[in-house]
């Protein structure tokens, strides 16, 4: 644990069991339960996970996306998604489809949330990270707006990059399954 937040998250913060956030720039959900295990099985270095940690490399961070029983998965607690395409570049089956990189169209199997009973701001602390860190991913166009000085809400056009998952310092951003 890097401090004493991640001890009380640890604690105090349930994990949702069986749910999986999947990487980006899929539309067939099924592709990744009959071919990610095969590429898994089939070689020790999955190609969407070897280009992601390359991509990250060049910021002394590992990547984002992982292996768990025989499943890749994206894991935003170090830092969002770049949305940069690689990985569906490097998928050698098509469970990741280019074409939907290439129009920028993440398509997620989650949804970000904000959980008010542990967000800051809705306990009247000042804090806008969230804010401030997309305001840095998005510009103008930023996600997560404030009701005056409180009560963030991440609006419709969220891309979903999880930057502000991280970020948070309450760990109150969380990802709630969706069928798209």
């Amino acid at each position: 644990m890097r401090n004493r937040r991640d001890l009380f998250t640890v604690l105090l913060k349930p994990k949702s069991e069986g749910f999986a956030p999947l990487p980006p720039y899929n539309s067939n959900r099924f592709l990744f339960s009959k071919f990610c295990g095969q590429c898994i099985v089939e070689s020790l270095q999955v190609p969407c996970v070897k280009v992601c940690e390359e991509i990250y490399n060049k910021e002394s961070r590992s990547g984002i996306l992982k292996i768990s029983h025989n499943a890749v998965y994206i894991d935003f607690e170090t830092s969002g998604c770049k949305l940069c395409g690689e990985c569906a570049k490097a998928c050698p089956k098509g469970v990741l489809e280019e074409q939907l990189a290439k129009e920028q169209n993440p398509h997620w199997n989650f949804v970000l949330k904000i959980d008010e009973l542990t967000c800051l701001a809705y306990h009247k602390t000042l804090c806008c990270t969230c804010k401030d860190i997309c305001y840095s991913v998005l510009g103008k166009n930023q996600a997560i707006t404030f009701s005056g000085l409180f009560y963030p809400a991440i609006q419709k056009h969220c891309i979903g990059c999880g930057e502000c998952i991280g970020a948070c310092p309450a760990r109150a951003i969380i990802l709630e399954s969706c069928e798209n």
